[in-house]
């Protein structure tokens, strides 16, 4: 069929699709919250309650807590 010259060509919008990966959340502050508990009891029953104990107890779990989350989003985001 043939085109009229006078109407104008219609456009149609090009949209690329890339999917977006979510963002996933870290495994860190679980392993931190898991970490700091386990320590806390370990140092109740080890340092048999004195407060420089329990400080102690809960300082080291958050930091391996730390340690253990990066690893697990390491093995996670393979």
């Amino acid at each position: 069929m043939p085109e009229s010259k006078k109407r104008k060509n219609q456009k149609h919008p090009h949209h690329d699709y890339v999917p977006h990966q979510k963002k996933r959340k870290s495994a860190a502050p679980v392993a931190i919250g898991f970490c700091m508990i386990l320590g806390l009891g370990i140092a109740w029953f080890a340092a048999e309650s004195s407060v420089p104990g329990l400080i102690i107890g809960i300082v080291v779990g958050g930091i391996v807590g730390y340690f253990a989350g990066k690893q697990m989003d390491k093995t996670f985001n393979k």
